[in-house]
C-alpha cells in the first residue's frame, strides 16, 4: 500500500464519523479534523462501534435517497441534459458579443466611429421639472407600505435576474427538451446587461435616492447609473425575442406582462424612475434586430424546440 493510501486509511480508522447531507461530523459531536461543515479544519470527537456507525450512515443515506426520489417524480424531466445545458448556457456568449462588434461595412469611409447598436436613438432622460414630478410619484409609492411589502419577496428574488421568471409561465421550468430556449434567455440577459451598461455610462443619470434623499430603497442601490433600467431592457428583450421565435404562442403576452412587472418592481423598490423603465423597454425594442442578428443560430435552435 502506498504512503498516501496508508495515510487515508489511518485517518478513517482513527476518526469514526457520520455523513450528513451538508457536513461530516465526528461521532460524539465534534467536527472531524480537516473535514468541518464547510471543509475547514476541526477537531476529532469520540468513537462508537463500527456497527452503530454503519447503521447511522445507512439511515442517513436512505433518507437522502428518498428525498431525491420525491424530487424526481416528474417523468418529463431530463435532469442530466437540463443541468448540463444550464451550466453551458451560463457562460458569457462570447461569439455573439463578437458579432455585435463586427463592422457593418468593409468600406472604412462609411463605417461610423461607433457601432450602430451603441448609437440607437432612444429618448433622453427628462429635465429637472419632470424629474421632480417623478420623485414625488416615488415618494407616494413609498408611503403605500402594504403594497410595498406585498411586492418585497418578488423584489428581492428579482434583484439578480433569473430565467425562471420566464420559464415558469411558459410551463417549461426544469423540464428537459427546452435547453436551447433556456440557453437563449440566459445569454440575452448577459448580452443586454453589457449593452445596457454602455448606455447607462453614456447618459449618466443619478439614481432616484441621490436626487431625493427621503427615498428609502428596499435594496442596496447599484453603483452604476439609473437610465435606462437594465432590468426593463433585459426582460423586455426576452419577451421580444420569444415573440420573434413563436408569435402565435399564448405565452408571448404573459412574458410581456412578466417583463413589465419586474421592471415596475424596481420602481417600487426605489431604484428607478418610471422614465428609466420606459427607456429600458424602448431600448429593447430598438436593439431587438441587432440581438436577432447576433444570436441567429440560437434563435433557430430555440424555435426548433417548439415545432
Amino acid at each position: 500500500m502506498k504512503a498516501g493510501s496508508q495515510t487515508v486509511a489511518d485517518f478513517l480508522n482513527a476518526h469514526r464519523f457520520e455523513v450528513y447531507a451538508g457536513h461530516v461530523q465526528a461521532v460524539g459531536g465534534g467536527a472531524v479534523q480537516g473535514m468541518g461543515a464547510q471543509g475547514d479544519a476541526g477537531t476529532g470527537g469520540g468513537a462508537l462501534s463500527s456497527q452503530n456507525k454503519m447503521v447511522q450512515n445507512k439511515s442517513a443515506l436512505n433518507k437522502n435517497k428518498n428525498k431525491n426520489k420525491n424530487k424526481n417524480k416528474n417523468k418529463n424531466k431530463n435532469k442530466a441534459s437540463y443541468d448540463g445545458a444550464k451550466a453551458a448556457a451560463g457562460l458569457i456568449p462570447a461569439l455573439e458579443l463578437r458579432r455585435l462588434h463586427q463592422l457593418p461595412s468593409a468600406d472604412a469611409f462609411t463605417v461610423a466611429q461607433k457601432f450602430a447598436w451603441e448609437c440607437l436613438d432612444i429618448t433622453l432622460p427628462p429635465g429637472p421639472d419632470y424629474t421632480r414630478l417623478e420623485t414625488a410619484v416615488l415618494l407616494a409609492m413609498q408611503k403605500r407600505d402594504t403594497e410595498r411589502m406585498r411586492r418585497l419577496p418578488d423584489i428581492e428574488a428579482q434583484a439578480a435576474l433569473s430565467v425562471d421568471e420566464f420559464l415558469r409561465p411558459m410551463g417549461i421550468e426544469a423540464i428537459g427538451g427546452y435547453e436551447a430556449t433556456e440557453g437563449l434567455f440566459l445569454n440575452i440577459l448577459t448580452a443586454c446587461e453589457y449593452v445596457g451598461l454602455i448606455y447607462k455610462a453614456r447618459i449618466d443619470r443619478d439614481r432616484p435616492s441621490v436626487v431625493e434623499p427621503r427615498l428609502r430603497p428596499l435594496l442596496p442601490v447599484p453603483a452604476h447609473e439609473s437610465y435606462p433600467s437594465n432590468h426593463a431592457f433585459q426582460c423586455h428583450s426576452i419577451a421580444f425575442a420569444f415573440n420573434t421565435i413563436l408569435p402565435e404562442h399564448p405565452a408571448t403576452d404573459e412574458l410581456a406582462r412578466v417583463a413589465q412587472s419586474v421592471a415596475e418592481n424596481r420602481e417600487w423598490a426605489g431604484l428607478h424612475f418610471p422614465s428609466d423603465t420606459e427607456a429600458g423597454k424602448e431600448l429593447a425594442r430598438r436593439f431587438a434586430p441587432y440581438l436577432r442578428d447576433a444570436f441567429g443560430a440560437a434563435f433557430l435552435a430555440a424555435q426548433s424546440e417548439w415545432h
